[in-house]
């Protein structure tokens, strides 16, 4: 199996070394989740990290401090900044359960390459791919019709998330006539092949930006503070 780099040819912006950064050497993942943390809280959400869901503890959590109905108003995250191990499914599969625990959207911030099955696994869940470069924007980055976008990630071609799910079994799929304003327990994708939906009003859970959408031109930053707290 071969794997995805997202990096691409170019240094990421704002990556000190690893050996002598604090929270980033071997094992530590503490200075990603912060510069996540810092990024997402300048985007208006509130964040925090190392929280508790259910018996599984996620990396970062976050909601818009001024809802907008969307399902991105609530996030949960994982950080990996391994150097040489790749990402796998695994990773993938946690993220998405600890987002369907907190019905919130998943977001993985990475520095790490990501194996194929791994990226496959996060276009057909809508996962949120953050990169180094990505924490430089004005807001959180939109999904796509065709991600990743070519702007983002020239090395890859854009491929349409649908194609990427099969359809889920009719014992499962909700019926079309559910209250819209019933409480969900988990992301269901309704109808079939569409998003999964992580919040109780399902509207806008389909919204998609054009891959070229201008949001991922960047924008000149003041840089984020690199040093690790005390908490």
């Amino acid at each position: 199996m071969s794997d995805r780099d997202d990096s691409g040819d170019d240094e990421p912006v704002h990556d000190p070394p690893r050996d002598t950064t604090r929270g980033r050497g071997h094992g530590q993942g503490v200075w990603l989740e912060i510069q996540l943390q810092q990024a997402l809280e300048e985007w208006g959400y509130a964040a925090a990290r190392r929280e508790p869901l259910v018996a599984l503890t996620a990396d970062v959590v976050a909601c818009r401090q001024e809802p907008r109905d969307k399902p991105a108003d609530y996030l949960v995250a994982e950080c990996k900044d391994w150097q040489s191990r790749a990402i796998d499914e695994s990773v993938i599969i946690r993220l998405c359960l600890l987002a369907f625990l907190g019905r919130a959207m998943p977001v993985l911030c990475h520095t790490s390459r990501l194996t194929d099955r791994a990226w496959r696994l996060a276009q057909a869940f809508d996962v949120r791919l953050l990169t180094l470069e990505d924490l430089d924007g004005d807001e959180l980055p939109p999904l796509t019709r065709k991600r990743p976008p070519k702007a983002a990630d020239i090395h890859r071609d854009s491929i349409s998330p649908e194609t990427l799910r099969q359809t889920p079994p009719v014992t499962l799929c909700r019926p079309p006539h559910d209250r819209q304003d019933a409480d969900i327990e988990a992301a269901i994708f309704s109808p079939t092949k569409s998003a999964p939906c992580y919040v109780p009003d399902r509207s806008g859970h389909e919204e998609y930006a054009d891959t070229a959408f201008s949001r991922y031109l960047r924008h000149e930053r003041r840089k984020r503070d690199t040093q690790v707290d005390d908490q």
